[in-house]
């Protein structure tokens, strides 16, 4: 053979060894493997009337959210609000004192809907079933609303996950 084949077959021997070794750097053997995937949780831990809502014309609900880290729950409230004399007249309900719990459930109720809706946009799925009930408003023949009060007995308590950011 002549020196130029050798020479031709050197240079893409190389070229083979260059493509080799640099495709170790691209992908990794598996020294370097993917780390376990992690998670981190919150919940919505408890559904309650803010203190200072003495005001008659709006009720006020808050719920907790609690970011569960190694040092404890990392505490948010969300807060969500019901104009008393709107709600009356969106269901068409007297005012009376039951009328009144109900408008303070529904502000709750918001409260805990604002915040699951929140943790659903920043990228958390809930893993838990809620043991709340919200009130169930249906129309009846006299164009009003029945109500039927969910249990308010029982937390709240709704978990979520994402992975971790």
């Amino acid at each position: 053979m002549k020196k130029s084949t050798f020479f031709l077959i050197g240079i893409a021997g190389g070229l083979l060894c260059f493509f080799i070794i640099s495709l170790l750097f691209y992908f990794p053997i598996s020294a370097e493997k993917n780390a376990a995937v992690q998670w981190e949780y919150c919940a919505i831990t408890a559904a309650y009337i803010p203190a200072n809502s003495e005001n008659q014309a709006a009720f006020s609900g808050a719920v907790n959210i609690c970011y569960l880290q190694t040092t404890g729950c990392k505490n948010e409230e969300v807060k969500a609000e019901v104009v008393y004399a709107k709600f009356l007249q969106d269901f068409r309900l007297e005012n009376t004192d039951q009328s009144k719990s109900f408008g303070y459930n529904r502000a709750k109720d918001l409260a805990f809907s604002k915040a699951a809706a929140k943790l659903g946009l920043e990228g958390w799925e809930i893993i838990s079933q809620p043991s709340i009930e919200f009130d169930n408003y249906i129309p009846n023949n006299q164009g009003n609303f029945t109500v039927y009060a969910g249990n308010k007995e029982t937390k709240p308590d709704v978990y979520f996950k994402r992975t971790k950011q």
